[in-house]
């Protein structure tokens, strides 16, 4: 129940798109090639095609990051913050694997030492959901989706840095245990241990949540 309302929250938290003919990141299935080759040529010193890969990447980048730290305000720093590090990693990517997968690397570096940064000054996490609704969308309808998506991501800050990354790129952006490993730097059973307490924890930080919602708390009216 509460995994299925995960993954809807990728979308209550994000502007409507068309996904057809998209893969689970958002973007487009045919431009893995396009990318491939354009960090061919910024390795070759064109940094034109750099800005092309920013503006290929930049929506994915940011709803990634968005779900990993929750935070509209954080994530216009660390979006700079991770083609910075992009800039300088790409030179050293090979194609070994998918570009998205070597991108969603430096998105979890950098949301990573965010999320443990701001674990240590809880006063200043600061949580705000974007107000969006889609054309033509029920108002009430809109404003349960948006409850529904704090609440998820209420739960997603119960979860440690390290658990909630793995938990997002699964649940969120469909990646396998092996491709979550290969951008985390961990082993795939290291990851699917990491997911398994994640489950656990999200589910029992949403029941808990829920329950406080409830009128009269989480015992319900009196």
């Amino acid at each position: 129940m509460f995994l299925r309302g995960a993954r809807s929250f990728a979308h209550a938290a994000s502007l409507p798109e068309e996904r057809k003919g998209r893969d689970v990141s958002g973007a487009p299935a045919q431009d893995e090639p396009r990318l491939q080759a354009l960090v061919r040529r910024i390795q070759e010193g064109d940094l034109t095609a750099f800005e092309q890969l920013y503006a290929l990447t930049r929506a994915d980048a940011s709803r990634t990051l968005w779900h990993l730290v929750g935070n509209r305000v954080d994530v216009e720093d660390l979006l700079q913050e991770a083609y910075l590090r992009l800039l300088t990693a790409v030179k050293s990517y090979r194609g070994e694997s998918r570009f998205r997968t070597f991108f969603y690397r430096v998105c979890a570096n950098v949301a990573l030492s965010h999320l443990r940064w701001k674990r240590r000054r809880p006063e200043d996490s600061v949580w705000e959901l974007p107000e969006t609704t889609a054309e033509g969308e029920d108002p009430e309808r809109a404003a349960s989706r948006r409850q529904a998506a704090r609440l998820v991501e209420l739960a997603l800050e119960r979860l440690k840095p390290k658990k909630r990354i793995v938990f997002v790129y699964y649940e969120l952006c469909g990646m396998s245990p092996d491709e979550i490993a290969e951008a985390v730097g961990s082993s795939p059973n290291t990851v699917r241990s990491r997911l398994h307490h994640a489950r656990l924890e999200f589910n029992e930080a949403m029941q808990r949540l829920l329950g406080a919602s409830r009128p009269g708390g989480a015992h319900g009216s009196p």
